[in-house]
């Protein structure tokens, strides 16, 4: 009789952790929904891509300890199976995740989690569903083994994943031009994806440019050269015009980069309608004439862009 209590008490626990699931994927369904709709990513974070990103391969065993569950935001290999708030989000995880919703609720321990520590977040190696049920029923700490992966980005959990490869992409451009190791005082921040590629476009066609111009037997200037060159005497200059012109207080909500690439974006579209070189100081004062007070500056911005590409495309570049 005792024995089949238990069975049945079991039964019982497992119906219940099921249920737990199927409640789980229902709120994950709803919040991909919600993401969707005001277009933002609802994905767990891969490791691989930010240890490929930050270029991660030092490391230090931090032995077992107590992590905060919140501070967990990504995964080694399962990112895929669960959404940004770790709840499940395909069918196949339930059985494991139900008889794990079934041990910890029962206060039964559970081994450690084995978990990889970049800056302030973890991402779990072992463990994930452990992680996603103590996540769903309020778990605030976990046992687990930590290697930490060293680097000088600073990530924290409340980051918008966009905001870190946006660090990513820094990391990289700084790490190609040598400004890190030439210019270690150096300040840009983006607040976009894929505008330091702008900046490395730039860099590039200077490049090109001064060794058209070298005399024959001449050494050709490198890459790094051509950026120490673009930083020192085009956008440091650059910046100073959008100081004095007091144009970054209109835009509150951009960085001096940001502005930046846009003035340089509004200089060459200037330049094709004109058809001739416009100064930075010109294009940055037409630039400010035209958007300060406009609340459909974002709009308009990009359809300069447009019109740009599409007088390149039938002009050819200048």
């Amino acid at each position: 009789m005792s024995d089949f209590k238990t069975i049945e008490n079991s039964t019982a626990g497992m119906n219940v952790s099921s249920q737990a699931f199927e409640n789980a994927r229902f709120i994950s369904l709803l919040k991909n929904l919600k993401y969707l709709l005001i277009g933002r990513n609802n994905e767990l974070l891969s490791f691989e891509k930010i240890k490929k990103g930050f270029g991660l391969y030092k490391q230090a065993s931090l032995r077992v300890q107590v992590v905060p569950v919140e501070d967990i935001v990504g995964s080694f290999e399962r990112y895929r199976d669960f959404d940004k708030f770790f709840l499940p989000k395909k069918n196949h995880l339930q059985y494991r995740w139900a008889h794990i919703h079934n041990l910890l609720v029962r206060d039964v321990i559970l081994p450690p989690v084995k978990l990889y520590k970049v800056s302030e977040i973890y991402f779990v190696v072992d463990g994930n569903h452990r992680v996603s049920v103590s996540k769903k029923i309020g778990v605030r700490f976990i046992d687990a083994e930590v290697i930490e992966f060293l680097t000088d980005a600073n990530i924290t959990r409340e980051m918008d994943p966009k905001d870190i490869f946006i660090q990513i992409e820094r990391e990289k451009f700084l790490n190609i031009t040598g400004l890190k190791l030439n210019r270690p005082d150096i300040k840009t921040r983006i607040t976009s994806p894929g505008q330091y590629d702008v900046l490395l476009g730039q860099i590039n066609k200077l490049m090109v440019q001064l060794n058209e111009n070298r005399k024959d037997g001449e050494k050709l200037i490198s890459f790094k050269e051509a950026s120490l060159i673009w930083y020192d005497d085009i956008y440091l200059p650059a910046i100073e015009v959008i100081k004095n012109y007091g144009i970054l207080e209109k835009f509150p909500n951009r960085t001096k980069t940001d502005l930046y690439i846009w003035i340089n974006e509004h200089k060459r579209y200037l330049s094709l309608k004109y058809g001739r070189e416009i100064v930075i100081k010109f294009a940055a004062n037409d630039f400010l004439l035209r958007y300060r007070k406009n609340p459909f500056r974002r709009i308009k911005l990009k359809l300069i862009n447009f019109k740009y590409k599409i007088m390149k495309s039938i002009y050819g570049s200048k």
